[in-house]
C-alpha cells in the first residue's frame, strides 16, 4: 500500500493535512486536532477521506521517519508548526507551508487592491493574489506572485504614462 517514509496528504475544505507515513498502518502528524506531534493509526488520519500521495517527499525516507517520531509531543502552531511545516523538516527539506504563504499573498495582494487609491499599487496587489492562488499545491507562491506583481504593475504603469 504504501511504502516506509511516503508524505500522505488528506483534503480538507480549504487546506490539507500532512503525515508521515512510519509503517505497520501508522503516520506521524502534527494534529491540530490534538495540539501536537503523534503517531496514530491510519484509519484515524484518513478521518473519513481520501488519502492522497503527496508530491513531497524525502531522499531517506528511514532518516524522515526517525526525525519524525523526534518531534513526537512537539506543540502545533499554525505559522511555525503545522503539519506541513512538520513533513517537510523531516523529509530534510526548507521549513515551510506553502498553504499558509498563499493564504497570507492572497489576504496582502486582495487587500491592497481593495484599499490602495493607486492604481498600480492596485493592479499589483491584484496579481499577487492571483499568481498565489494559480500556483501548483505544494509549491510555494511567493515566486509566482512577486513575478507577476511586478509583471502587472509595469503595465499598469505604462499604461498611465500614455
Amino acid at each position: 500500500m504504501y511504502k516506509l517514509g511516503d508524505v500522505l496528504s488528506i483534503q480538507y475544505l480549504g487546506f490539507k493535512h500532512y503525515g508521515i507515513y512510519s509503517g505497520n498502518n501508522t503516520v506521524v502528524h502534527n494534529s491540530k486536532k490534538f495540539f501536537k506531534v503523534e503517531e496514530i493509526s491510519i484509519e484515524d488520519f484518513k478521518d473519513g477521506k481520501e488519502i492522497i500521495l503527496s508530491s513531497i517527499k524525502s531522499l531517506n525516507p528511514e532518516l524522515a521517519i526517525q526525525t519524525a517520531k523526534k518531534f513526537l509531543g512537539v506543540p502545533y502552531n499554525l505559522f511555525s508548526e503545522n503539519c506541513e511545516h512538520f513533513v517537510r523538516v523531516a523529509c530534510g527539506l526548507a521549513k515551510e507551508s506553502t498553504q499558509v504563504q498563499k493564504y497570507l499573498i492572497t489576504a496582502l495582494g486582495t487587500g491592497v487592491l481593495l484599499k490602495s487609491d493607486n492604481v498600480i499599487l492596485q493592479a499589483a496587489g491584484g496579481a499577487a493574489a492571483i499568481g498565489a492562488l494559480l500556483t501548483p499545491s505544494e509549491k510555494s507562491p511567493v515566486k509566482n506572485a512577486a513575478v507577476l506583481a511586478c509583471l502587472v504593475a509595469g503595465i499598469a504603469f505604462i499604461a498611465s504614462e500614455s
